[in-house]
């Protein structure tokens, strides 16, 4: 039978898949959803989606930082419920405006999210489980982007609205598996050893790696985050929407069969000893990955290629940046660590709206040339920050 422990492990893996099929029908396809419905332009698209992105990320911040002074299995079924709602709502919308707000509200519950089930993970698993739980997360994560994309793809020939429903009823099934196997884990202000209210934001932004770690999450995220947008917009300067869908539905699964073969044994792997070295590979695979983007042309099969070799980054990036950041956190601030790390995920929100301007603005190659330059950087930061010395960051309790 098993313990309480390994069936809320259990639980929330499998919810966190089941998230991610939602959002994998519905969030590549959002750039042709707004062309199609709205008759938005290329540069309209990335205003639009980069503002409801940011938003989502810095009122996501503001719900997770105090994270650890509350009942992580209630705030997680409070974001699942708003997840919910957004769904519902925005094939209801006959507005764009409307529709970038409830897609504002649906990234912003996700981050809420994802940063409190990396928190529970943290708070509740041994050292050694902890490597391998991330893995398998991020494993289900893009077991989820391999199924939903092309479920997205499908029920859009049906209604451009249908892969909205599916993420509605996916994010209710999570309601239900969450409330009824996640343990409760008490908030750490009931420990005796705690410190009595929620730690404040200045307390976060005194650790000199976790900004560093930070900055590199931004500039990391800028060129994976929302690659499959990112490519959306590209195809669509020189082809149809028809083009750009097929390409999508190319990508991603390659991107997340790859993982999901691959992520469990690199993860398990990645050590203090070998993960600058490790993310330098990955920094090298993301600049291949996105010279072969931009060679790839109409060409499925080698934008097929292009995004193996492009997975192979993101394999190592992913798991390596939740150990950087579990490793420096100080017990009973892993919510505020992980939820200052997640405005990292800026660079995913700002990728479609700097998308839009490279491309309406400067030949299309210097898109992907200069991600390839963003990912030199984001490793640079990540070294820097492995080698800076924690200072005046005051240890709870």
């Amino acid at each position: 039978m098993l313990s309480k422990k390994t069936r809320s492990t259990v639980a929330l893996l499998g919810s966190s898949l089941l998230l991610t099929i939602g959002r994998g029908a519905t969030l590549p396809f959002m750039a042709i959803y707004l062309a199609k419905r709205f008759a938005m332009s290329v540069d309209e698209i990335g205003v639009a989606l980069t503002s409801a992105m940011t938003a989502g990320v810095f009122f996501s911040l503001a719900f997770s930082v105090f994270a650890d002074r509350f009942d992580k299995k209630r705030y997680m079924l409070i974001a699942i419920s708003v997840f919910v709602a957004g769904f519902v709502a925005i094939p209801l919308m006959h507005n764009a405006l409307l529709v970038i707000l409830f897609f504002a509200i649906i990234n912003c519950a996700y981050s809420v999210f994802s940063t409190v089930l990396k928190s529970y993970f943290a708070d509740t698993l041994g050292a050694a489980a902890k490597a391998r739980i991330f893995s398998l997360n991020y494993t289900f994560l893009n077991i989820g982007w391999t199924v939903g994309p092309p479920i997205g793809t499908l029920l859009m020939v049906y209604g451009l609205n249908m892969p909205f429903w599916l993420s509605a009823v996916t994010s209710g099934i999570t309601f239900m598996v969450i409330g009824l196997f996640v343990q409760r884990v008490a908030p750490a202000h009931e420990h005796a050893d705690s410190p009595a209210g929620p730690p404040p934001l200045s307390l976060l932004w005194r650790d000199p790696r976790l900004l560093w770690f930070t900055a590199s999450a931004f500039l990391g995220s800028f060129v994976a985050g929302s690659f499959a947008l990112c490519i959306s917009q590209y195809v669509l300067t020189f082809s149809d929407s028809a083009l750009a869908q097929q390409i999508v539905a190319v990508v991603l699964p390659v991107n997340a069969t790859l993982v999901v073969s691959l992520q469990y044994l690199v993860g398990k792997n990645l050590r203090p000893d070998n993960l600058s070295r490790l993310m330098l590979l990955g920094t090298v695979c993301f600049i291949l990955g996105l010279g072969g983007f931009l060679l790839s042309g109409t060409n499925l099969w080698m934008w097929g290629a292009a995004a193996a070799v492009f997975t192979i980054g993101e394999i190592i990036y992913a798991p390596g940046e939740y150990m950087l950041i579990d490793n420096i956190a100080p017990p009973g601030l892993k919510a505020g660590y992980f939820s200052v790390q997640s405005l990292g995920w800026l660079g995913a929100s700002f990728n479609p709206l700097y998308s839009g301007l490279v491309l309406t603005t400067l030949p299309s190659w210097s898109l992907f040339a200069s991600l390839m330059v963003f990912a030199a950087l984001a490793y640079l930061m990540l070294v820097k920050g492995m080698h800076v010395k924690a200072v005046g960051v005051m240890q709870p309790g």
